[in-house]
């Protein structure tokens, strides 16, 4: 049983803290003139230089104490539930990843969440995940960016344990926006565990375009449960460009569509990196706190982690011996021998 003492104890219920150390209890005891549960090792230091009880301050006549089993069995449970909380509240701070993950996590289990960036091609979904990959240098290579013919995928991990045992390894797909290129969408609409749904706020026809196509097809061909939330891309331009009457009409439509289908809603400017790293994380988050997905996502790691155990075993296993050497005929005869059979 993991200790409790560094937390504090004014948190922890009373008959959980032993009288004498003023700590949580891993192995308390009853002792039974008193009636009252001590730690095991405390009480016998205690009884070796006084006769009374700690408690009452009562001379013992019965120094004899027995092991309190159903406090000790309290006790784990709660330690158990408390350090559940605690690595909940570590996971949270959890930041993405784009570089190798540590080594010593390497045979830890994993668990294989697959993203997708969904919209118009002038949405700005390349630049949302070049800024995911490459933070405030995405600007660079942003100048750079062409359009997309078919899905850039990327890998990422989150920096701490999920359930303090599970390296989350992020797939990113980026699909591209152009209805010519839209058969090669089919296969990630069907793996994706979560979705970013991008308009350009600039152009009301790419939320349009979101409506009545993308946010269609991934309910069409994607997973039961698969989490989506609408990106309103362009924040910065939407602002500094738009008058008030095309703000008023396109924030209108996009909190409908978002409500309709219950999808979180969220504006950002991928070029300057606004509320990008958010957007990421709480889909992330959204998707493992989804109980069938989870359990989709679990299972699928644990077969595609069985899968791969058994290759690399196949792959270190000699080669099969032929029963006949090389330099023997099926009839026996040696070839490379100058004494002949036959």
């Amino acid at each position: 049983m993991k200790s409790m003492i560094s937390h504090d104890t004014l948190s922890v219920p009373r008959d959980f803290i032993c009288p004498i150390t003023r700590e949580i209890m891993q192995n308390p005891v009853l002792l039974v003139e008193d009636g009252h549960s001590y730690e095991f090792d405390a009480i016998e230091r205690w009884l070796t230089d006084n006769n009374t009880s700690p408690m009452t301050n009562k001379t013992l006549n019965d120094r004899r104490f027995v092991n309190n089993f159903n406090l000790k069995s309290a006790i784990e449970e709660y330690c158990a539930q408390q350090n559940t909380i605690l690595s909940s509240n570590q996971f949270l701070t959890f930041n993405i990843r784009y570089s190798r993950m540590p080594n010593t996590w390497k045979n830890k289990p994993t668990l294989n969440i697959r993203l997708s960036l969904l919209g118009s091609s002038n949405a700005g979904k390349t630049t949302l995940a070049r800024y995911l990959q490459y933070g405030l240098q995405s600007k660079f290579v942003h100048l750079n960016s062409t359009v997309t013919v078919a899905a850039d995928i990327s890998f990422f991990y989150l920096d701490q344990l999920y359930e303090d045992k599970y390296v989350v390894i992020i797939q990113l797909s980026d699909i591209p926006g152009m209805e010519r290129y839209e058969s090669c969408c089919d296969n990630h609409f069907r793996h994706c565990h979560g979705a970013l749904i991008v308009t350009d706020s600039t152009d009301i026809d790419t939320l349009q375009r979101a409506e009545l196509y993308w946010y269609k097809q991934l309910q069409l061909k994607g997973q039961d449960h698969v989490e989506s939330m609408l990106v309103c891309n362009k924040s910065d331009l939407f602002q500094e460009h738009c008058d008030d009457d095309y703000r008023r009409i396109f924030l209108e439509r996009a909190e409908n569509f978002a409500s309709l289908h219950q999808m979180p809603i969220h504006h950002v400017s991928a070029l300057q990196g606004d509320n990008i790293s958010s957007i990421f994380k709480q889909l992330i988050l959204r998707i493992l706190q989804n109980e069938l997905l989870l359990d989709q996502i679990k299972e699928s790691s644990s077969l595609d982690e069985r899968s791969s155990i058994k290759l690399k075993r196949m792959r270190r296993a000699p080669a099969t011996q032929v029963s006949l050497q090389s330099s023997t005929t099926e009839d026996g005869c040696d070839r490379n021998s100058s004494r002949r059979c036959c």
